[in-house]
């Protein structure tokens, strides 16, 4: 059981970092309902969520933090760099094209 914000941030990004099984990143971001967390917010070492996802080339972990957790693709991280950035400068194209679509849209 999730206690308090803290451990409930320490749970996600070692999840995220070490394992990165979706359906347990699901089940906590669902807590984070619950225990009113706002998934922009989150930061480790100077990275959102969304940053993370691009740094370790994870589309299916940011689709369901854009579409579902309802995450900003547009917040900088702290060298001031957009995930679009990050997904550039790492060569990963299909998160490129989902993070383009995605700023079309709106």
């Amino acid at each position: 059981m999730i206690l308090d914000r803290h451990q409930f941030i320490h749970r996600l990004f070692n999840t995220i970092l070490h394992n990165g099984n979706i359906y347990d990143i699901k089940m906590l971001v669902l807590k984070s309902y619950r225990i009113n967390i706002n998934l922009n917010c989150l930061k480790y070492n100077g990275q959102s969520l969304v940053h993370l996802c691009c740094l370790y080339n994870r589309l299916d972990l940011l689709k369901f933090f854009v579409e579902f957790g309802r995450c900003d693709i547009l917040t900088m991280n702290h060298d001031g760099w957009l995930p679009l950035h990050i997904a550039v400068y790492l060569g990963y194209m299909d998160i490129v094209l989902y993070l383009l679509e995605c700023i079309k849209s709106n």
